[in-house]
């Protein structure tokens, strides 16, 4: 783990806000296995194993992502029954299932020491992040979490990281953010915080827009931003 003083750092850090999929649990997958089950189920269409094309973004994106790549149809009735039968899916064959990213207790525990502020902030529905804290016995760790809600766009846009920030009463440039896909770094970047990717989901070439790429979190030591 690094503990050298990260060279010409201007911020002054208060609050880490973590992404859910990718960064706290190792979810991604399941997600994808349930959206597959639903569009065998409903249109005999096999979507495959490949996710990356969706991460960061909304049920709804996903919908109209695999709608354009498979030339389907959907009224919004039919969409939002798709986005719940997802839901429930992916709380049936995610259950007991899902582990943690490793390294993620200590990544926590450092903030914790230097007394900073932990949110949550993800694309997924509040339901999904809560029940993947639950799943991983994190539920309690966080001062806030942040979903995906009516009146907020989804990443790349930054509206989920700047409610995130409101949320922990800090101002965004007092935020380290870690995320795992390229739409999450865009967001957070947009929302003016510093981005530390880590590559669970995508090759480090693929994340280079943030301003730090990680392969574990045993390279990360928090206290060299102090």
């Amino acid at each position: 783990m690094k503990s050298d003083k990260v060279q010409g750092f201007k911020y002054h850090i208060s609050a880490l806000i973590l992404d859910c999929d990718g960064v706290i649990v190792d979810s991604e997958p399941l997600s994808c296995g349930a959206w597959n089950i639903v569009f065998d189920q409903e249109y005999e269409v096999d979507i495959g194993t490949s996710y990356e094309a969706i991460m960061g973004g909304t049920s709804r994106e996903s919908v109209k992502h695999y709608f354009s790549q498979f030339n389907l149809s959907g009224s919004e009735e039919k969409i939002q029954y798709l986005i719940k039968l997802k839901d429930q899916v992916y709380l049936e064959i995610a259950e007991n299932k899902l582990a943690k990213v490793p390294g993620i207790d200590t990544l926590i525990d450092q903030a914790r020491k230097l007394k900073w502020k932990i949110g949550v902030a993800s694309s997924g529905s509040l339901t999904k992040i809560q029940f993947n804290l639950k799943q991983v016995s994190l539920e309690g760790s966080f001062d806030s979490i942040t979903g995906a809600e009516e009146g907020l766009r989804s990443k790349p846009f930054p509206d989920i990281f700047l409610k995130a920030a409101k949320q922990l009463n800090v101002n965004p440039s007092e935020c380290i953010v870690i995320e795992d896909t390229p739409a999450g770094i865009t967001a957070a970047k947009q929302a003016g915080m510093y981005v530390i990717a880590i590559t669970t989901s995508f090759p480090k070439n693929a994340l280079d827009i943030s301003d730090q790429v990680i392969e574990s979190y045993t390279e990360l030591a928090l206290s060299s931003f102090t």
